[in-house]
This record gives structure tokens, sequence and C-alpha cells, in this order.
């Protein structure tokens, strides 16, 4: 069963997940576009233009949409295949589509990978809000003297880092591992054990918040770490899976969970 309750303050320190979990991703803020009569969320079009008014040729928007999607299906196709989690880096997924590109030549292909693919970690960036309201939760774990941490599937660690640092959250972090930094993803538990190690703790000390049950509670699982499932439709675990520690509704829960509520 899921412990409810309180952890009677076990832990030293406390690590979130990024998306949809410390902060909220909200699809409904990504540009829509409407291709052959059907309307579609995409930042294909943003980067698009963004080359586009940088003097590069390109096909109709049309064409370069379709093979900005063929180009990320292959990646995440490539990358879920992969035994090890290992993670492919939005620089490699950028150098991919614009290798598929003939009208750009090969010297200015890489400057070019690298706008589209900053035009669309902006607007990744853009999506993730983090509620006022949530500091509060932030400032009480900072004031009990708990260290805290991100570990993030995420596959550009400076947009991590910029996003982190616009809504405010760096100074509260002290430690941020993401995947496209360590080139593995969760639930790789290389990547709760670097979180720990980063908070001063050994794995049973700490607890993970995570939203995703795959990667975050198999992972801190396997990393030996205590996990809280952030599961806000009440979801059932997947079938013969070990149950999570705890299971919460709202992240704020997560101080009741560290005795702090």
């Amino acid at each position: 069963m899921t412990r409810p309750a309180s952890a009677e303050g076990r832990f030293r320190a406390v690590a979130f997940d990024l998306f949809d979990t410390l902060v909220d991703f909200d699809p409904q803020r990504i540009p829509e576009v409407i291709i052959d009569g059907r309307r579609e969320r995409t930042t294909s079009r943003a980067a698009y233009d963004a080359l586009f008014e940088a003097g590069y040729h390109l096909p109709n928007y049309p064409a370069f949409h379709l093979l900005w999607l063929d180009t990320s299906r292959e990646l995440w196709e490539e990358r879920n295949r992969s035994p090890e989690y290992l993670e492919v880096s939005s620089t490699e997924r950028f150098r991919r589509l614009l290798d598929r590109l003939v009208s750009i030549p090969g010297p200015k292909k890489e400057e070019a990978a690298a706008l589209a693919r900053d035009t669309h970690m902006e607007a990744i960036i853009g999506s993730a809000g983090f509620p006022a309201a949530r500091f509060a939760m932030l400032d009480r774990i900072r004031e009990a003297g708990l260290r805290m941490g991100v570990i993030s599937n995420f596959d550009h660690t400076p947009a991590a880092h910029r996003l982190l640092e616009r809504r405010g959250l760096s100074g509260y972090l002290d430690v941020v591992v993401v995947s496209e930094e360590e080139g593995f993803r969760k639930p790789a538990p290389r990547l709760f054990l670097k979180a720990a190690g980063g908070l001063g703790a050994v794995p049973g000390e700490a607890l993970f918040v995570g939203d995703d049950f795959e990667a975050d509670v198999r992972g801190a699982q396997a990393a030996g770490m205590p996990c809280a499932w952030l599961n806000r439709r009440g979801e059932a675990s997947p079938e013969g899976a070990a149950p999570p520690d705890f299971e919460i509704r709202k992240v704020e829960e997560t101080l009741r969970l560290l005795s702090l509520a």
C-alpha cells in the first residue's frame, strides 16, 4: 500500500521533476498553426520564420513541417528503443533536421540548426508557468533547512537553466540534473544518484517528487530513493508495478510528506 500522511521528518532533501511537477507545462501556450486544414500546436512555424528571416533558403512551410515531424519521430523512436535510456540532445535533433534541407549549404547548417533549436526552446520556456503561490512551498522547505534539487528529462540543458532562472527558481536549488547533460534519461538510476550526491544525502534520505510513473517512480525506486507520485488524475499504478512510497494529487502536498505542514 502507498504510505499516507507524514514521513516523520526522515528526509534531509527533496528533488522535483521539472515539467508538470515543479513547473506547469501549458500546451495551449504553444503557437497554433493550420496545416492542410488541420489545426496543430507546434513550434515549427516559429523556427521556420526565424530561419527565413535570417536569410536561409527554405522549402514551403508545409514541407518544412513534415521534415520536422519526421525528424522528431525518428529521434523519439531511437531514444525509446535504447535499453540504457540514452538521451538524444536537441542539438542533434536539429542537426538532423537541417541535414534534410539540401537548400542550406553545409557550412551554414550548424548555425541554422542552433537558431531553429533556440527558437523552439524559447517557445517551450514560454509555455512553462510557476504559480506565485507555489513559492510558499519552496520557502517553507528552505526555512526548514532541507536542500532542494531538480531531476529533469530535458534535451537542452541551457534551456532548463534559463527556465529556472526566469521563473525565479534557481536560487532555491542546490543541484539541477538534466538528461541532456548526463547523456541518459530517467528512469536511469544514475540521474537520481547524482542528484542525491549534489544534495549531500544518500538516496534514502532524499524524497523525489514526479508525475511520470515510468520515468519518475521506477527511476527513483531503482536508485533506492523514496518517491512521491504526483498523480493528479488518480490513475491506477501499472499492473504488477511496485507502488510508490507516497501518492499525492498536488505538488504542494510535498510539505506534508516532509512533516512541514
